[in-house]
C-alpha cells in the first residue's frame, strides 16, 4: 500500500517540475489539442449510433416490451458504449500522447540530472511515433480483450456488475500506468516485453500512478493533459527508482531549478 501512495504521489511530483519549468507545457497543450479533437469524435460516434442499435435491440423484443424498455434500452446502451469507448480511449489517447510524452520525459530528464537535452529530430521523433503506434495497437488489442471480460462479467448475477466494475478500474490503470512510464522506457529503446517486465517490477508504484491519472481522465478538461501530468511524474519516479534509493538527491535536484526560477 505503501508504494501505491508513493505512485499517487509521483503525480504530482511531475505537476512540480512543470511548474519549475513552464517552457515544458508546449509538450503537455499539444497533444491535448488533438485528445480534444479524439474525444469529440468519439462523443459524435457514441450519439451516431445509440439510435440504429436501440431500434435492432427493440425489434427483436415482444410488441408488449417494446415501448416499455426503449428508454431503459437507451440508458444501458449509452453506459455501455460509454464504459467500451474510455477502455478504448485510454490507449488510443496513449498512442497520440506516446511522442509528446517521450520529448517531455526527455526534457524533464535533463531538468533534474543536469545533463542537456538530445537536440530534436524530426526523424528520430517520427521513429517513436511509429514505434509507439506499433505498441499501441498491441495495447489497444489488449484493451479489446479486456473489453470482452468486463461485458462478460457483467452478466454475472448479483456481484457481475461490481466485479465488472473492479476489473475494468484495473485494466484503466494498468494501461495507464504503461502509458505513462512509456514517455521513459520508449527512450531507453526497450522492447514491448520490457516494458510489461518493468512495470510488474514495480507493480504497486505504476499501478498506483496509473490509477491516479486514470481517474483524472475521467475529469472533463483535466483529461486533456492527464497522460502529460503521468508522464512528468513517471519520468521522475523512474529516475528516482534507476538511483536506487536516492530519492533525498533526486529531489534536491530537481528542487534547485525550483530556486533558481
Amino acid at each position: 500500500m505503501d508504494q501505491l501512495a508513493t505512485g499517487v504521489r509521483d503525480v504530482g511530483r511531475g505537476l512540480g517540475v512543470l511548474r519549475a519549468h513552464p517552457g515544458l507545457w508546449k509538450w503537455v497543450v499539444a497533444p491535448a489539442v488533438i485528445t480534444l479533437l479524439l474525444i469529440v469524435a468519439l462523443v459524435a460516434g457514441i450519439i451516431h449510433v445509440v439510435d440504429p442499435i436501440e431500434g435492432w435491440a427493440v425489434s427483436h423484443l415482444p410488441s408488449a416490451l417494446a415501448h416499455v424498455a426503449s428508454s431503459l434500452l437507451t440508458t444501458l446502451i449509452v453506459v455501455a458504449l460509454s464504459a467500451g469507448a474510455l477502455l478504448v480511449f485510454v490507449p488510443l489517447a496513449g498512442m497520440v500522447a506516446g511522442p509528446f510524452n517521450e520529448m517531455l520525459s526527455e526534457h524533464i530528464e535533463a531538468a533534474v540530472t543536469g545533463k542537456p537535452p538530445v537536440a530534436f529530430s524530426l526523424s528520430a521523433f517520427v521513429h517513436g511515433l511509429v514505434l509507439g503506434i506499433l505498441h499501441g495497437v498491441r495495447r489497444l488489442v489488449g484493451a479489446l480483450v479486456g473489453l470482452a471480460i468486463v461485458v462478460a462479467l457483467g452478466f454475472v448475477p448479483v456481484i457481475g456488475t461490481v466485479a465488472a466494475a473492479v476489473v475494468a478500474g484495473w485494466f484503466a490503470a494498468r494501461g495507464t500506468a504503461y502509458d505513462c512510464y512509456d514517455a521513459v522506457l520508449a527512450r531507453r529503446a526497450m522492447a514491448y516485453g520490457d516494458k510489461l517486465a518493468y512495470l510488474a517490477r514495480y507493480r504497486q508504484r505504476t499501478l498506483g500512478l496509473g490509477a491516479a491519472v486514470a481517474g483524472m481522465l475521467l475529469v472533463p478538461g483535466l483529461n486533456l493533459i492527464a497522460l502529460g501530468l503521468g508522464a512528468a511524474g513517471a519520468t521522475v519516479a523512474a529516475l528516482e527508482l534507476e538511483l536506487g534509493n536516492n530519492r533525498i538527491q533526486v529531489q534536491a535536484q530537481s528542487s534547485r531549478p525550483l530556486a533558481n526560477r
